[in-house]
C-alpha cells in the first residue's frame, strides 16, 4: 500500500506542475520525500524478502541521482526520441515537472539518469528503475513460494 500511495503522490505532483499549479521547486522535494519515505517504509516492512533488496538498491540509485541533480531525475533527450516521446521532450525543453528535467552539461551521475529507452513500452528508465522492476518481478514468485511453504507447514502440524 505504501508503494501505491508513493506513486499516487509523485504522479499527482508531477501533473500539478505540468498544469502550472505548483512550482517544480516546491513539488520536487515533496514528491521525492514521499517516495523515499513511503517506499522505504514498504521495503523495511518486507526486508526479509531477497527481492526487496534489489528494489531497495534501485531506489538508492535513483535517490542518489535525483538528490545530486536538484531533486529531479534527469532524462535523456535522445532516449525520449528513441521511444517516440517527442511531445514530452518538447514539454521538457520548455518547462519541467516535479519529477524530471533534461540531461544537460551540469548533470551529475548521468549514467544513473533515465537513459535506457524501452521502445516497446514507450518508456525511458534508469538503471535504478531496472533494479526496482527486477525486484518487483521477483517479489511475486518469492512471496508465493513462502505462502506455499507456510501452508504446507501448517497442514503438516494440523495432521498430528
Amino acid at each position: 500500500m505504501a508503494f501505491i500511495l508513493a506513486a499516487v503522490i509523485e504522479g499527482s505532483l508531477a501533473w500539478s506542475t505540468a498544469m502550472g499549479w505548483v512550482s517544480p521547486r516546491v513539488a520536487a522535494p515533496l514528491a521525492n520525500a514521499a517516495v523515499v519515505a513511503l517506499a522505504g517504509y514498504g521495503f523495511w516492512r518486507n526486508r526479509r524478502l531477497r527481492s526487496i533488496w534489489l528494489a531497495a538498491f534501485g531506489l538508492l540509485l535513483n535517490t542518489i541521482v535525483i538528490w545530486a541533480n536538484g531533486g529531479q531525475m534527469p532524462v535523456s533527450a535522445q532516449a525520449l526520441k528513441d521511444v517516440g516521446l517527442e511531445d514530452f521532450l518538447r514539454f521538457m525543453q520548455n518547462s519541467s515537472d516535479a519529477v524530471h528535467n533534461l540531461i544537460g552539461p551540469h548533470t551529475r551521475f548521468r549514467f544513473l539518469s533515465d537513459v535506457i529507452p524501452l521502445p516497446l513500452l514507450k518508456k525511458v528508465i534508469s538503471p535504478g528503475d531496472a533494479f526496482v522492476i527486477l525486484g518487483v518481478i521477483l517479489f511475486f514468485p518469492e512471496t508465493t513460494q513462502l505462502a506455499m511453504r507456510k501452508r504446507k507447514s501448517q497442514a503438516g502440524q494440523g495432521g498430528r
